[in-house]
């Protein structure tokens, strides 16, 4: 989870002297819980078109985030549920303009600041050897190759 999101606990956390260690293992399981089902469930997959990548900080974490052409914004970041420790190399290989294949999980909740956060993407290219075959192609059939 995001800082900012707990940063809204902070006081029922420092709070936490008063619970028993069963009540406090209690809170702790149900909330690693409820975020896997959070991450697990929501997962979807789709193609964009990228417009425009930026970062900005807050409570002192730099986010890494992406806007596709709808104006929907995405969080590239790591993620424990699917083993995901390389987003700053995702992140800087995605190109403004470029369409990319992208599997993501959850939803944009503005007054949480939740954004849905991308866990897998690629650039979508023309394979090389596909653009040579084709010129190939176009070759044999112009009789250049007779």
């Amino acid at each position: 989870m995001s800082r900012s999101f707990l940063y809204y606990f902070k006081d029922f956390f420092k709070s936490s002297d008063t619970f028993t260690p069963k009540q406090s293992a209690y809170i702790l399981g149900c909330t690693i819980v409820g975020h896997a089902a959070y991450a697990l469930g929501t997962k979807t997959e789709k193609e964009i078109t990228i417009i425009k990548k930026y970062t900005f900080t807050k409570n002192g974490y730099t986010d890494f985030m992406v806007i596709d052409s709808y104006g929907n914004h995405y969080n590239v970041n790591n993620s424990f549920w699917y083993w995901k420790w390389d987003s700053i190399e995702d992140w800087s290989s995605i190109e403004a303009n470029k369409n990319l294949n992208m599997k993501y999980y959850g939803w944009r909740v503005p007054i949480l600041g939740f954004f849905p956060n991308i866990v897998s993407c690629k650039n979508k290219k023309i394979d090389d050897n596909i653009v040579n075959d084709m010129s190939l192609i176009q070759d044999l059939s112009d009789g250049k190759f007779s």
